[in-house]
């Protein structure tokens, strides 16, 4: 795989974090555009890193308490998707190393979730007008030395490489069921501070109650591995055999996934508004004892159904009596798509305009 051939960007960095490979699906390409390395310290990611964004050169730091020392060394600017990095390192960094550093706040997905963690940040990426307007809605959108809108940078870079992408997951996901039929995707959250994820209310009965003729990949948030590892375990090695299931609990890649799925099931994920861009029928559920504090809390929703807990017990029957109606929502999922992320930037005006910004900014 060819790797990002353009001039380095001077002392920049992405800091994966930790064990987080769900994260890497939205920093490897901004490490790829702005021509940087990703600094890791763990083994899992490195290996991951190699096998699905070979275009980006890694930095491997065998212990983590070498993580300071080599960001001060080597750096000056990095890029992170994790909201207390800059909070947390910015001190240390200075304190022991008398070095300040500029942090890039670079979000994980769009969603209708809580906006906390843009507070408190210097530098942000956005990805178009919906974000910007609740960062004003937040009071945080003033409050930083520069703001970039990125568009759909993701889609982008799966673009670029589609063909390897679309390989990788025919061999890896799609090659594991037995039939080529309409192939369902469910990918709830994790358990967060809202309750936002449905895994526990309806998981278990979309994959117990799946007719013969759908495949159905159950993408698991990566963070539910820590959360309830026994109870991943047990759905992984429960449905192994299946020929129309495949579970996912640790897998970076989207796009690919998306572009060959017929449907999409969900709650809460950033995923439900990576799918509007193939405008294809998307269903919802709502948990529970979600805890819902903001006015666009549901917002997503409109561009599908929501499956009411009353149609728990008979799932698909719903779902096949509404697939009538998701025609009359492209529209819907057209504008809102636009809204989220605007038209795609070129990579090289994303990176000229941070690098724009951080030379004008005092050390």
């Amino acid at each position: 795989m060819e790797e990002n051939s353009n001039s380095p960007s001077a002392c920049g960095m992405c800091l994966a974090p930790g064990d987080s490979v769900n994260h890497l699906d939205h920093l490897a390409p901004i490490a790829y555009f702005m021509n940087i390395p990703m600094v890791i310290d763990e083994e899992l990611l490195v290996e991951t890193m190699e096998k699905y964004y070979p275009q980006v050169k890694n930095v491997y730091v065998d212990h983590r308490a070498k993580i300071l020392e080599t960001i001060a060394t080597n750096f000056d600017f990095l890029f992170v998707s994790c909201s207390n990095y800059r909070a947390d390192l910015s001190p240390l960094l200075e304190i022991l190393f008398n070095k300040k550093i500029h942090f890039w706040y670079c979000p994980h997905g769009n969603s209708d979730k809580m906006y906390k963690q843009f507070e408190n940040q210097s530098f942000v990426f956005i990805y178009g007008n919906q974000m910007k307007e609740r960062l004003k809605q937040a009071d945080y959108y003033d409050t930083y030395d520069g703001v970039v809108r990125t568009g759909n940078y993701r889609l982008s870079f799966y673009r670029k490489y589609e063909a390897f992408y679309d390989n990788l997951v025919a061999k890896e996901v799609f090659s594991k069921f037995r039939k080529k039929q309409p192939t369902i995707l469910y990918a709830p959250t994790w358990i967060d501070q809202e309750k936002n994820s449905s895994y526990f209310d309806v998981g278990l009965a979309i994959i117990d109650q799946l007719p013969s003729h759908y495949n159905l990949i159950v993408k698991i948030h990566p963070w539910m591995v820590h959360q309830k590892a026994g109870h991943v375990a047990h759905i992984e090695e429960r449905y192994k055999e299946a020929p129309n299931v495949v579970v996912l609990p640790l897998y970076p890649l989207i796009y690919p996934l998306l572009k060959q799925v017929d449907m999409y099931l969900g709650d809460f994920s950033s995923v439900g508004y990576d799918f509007l861009y193939y405008n294809r029928p998307m269903f919802f559920f709502e948990p529970k004892n979600r805890i819902k504090e903001r006015s666009y809390s549901n917002h997503l929703h409109h561009c599908g159904v929501v499956i009411p807990e009353s149609s728990y017990p008979s799932l698909f029957t719903f779902i096949e009596n509404h697939l009538e109606i998701q025609e009359t929502l492209k529209d819907a999922r057209k504008r809102t798509y636009d809204d989220a992320y605007g038209k795609e930037r070129n990579f090289d005006g994303i990176k000229q305009e941070v690098l724009e910004i951080l030379a004008g900014t005092s050390p």
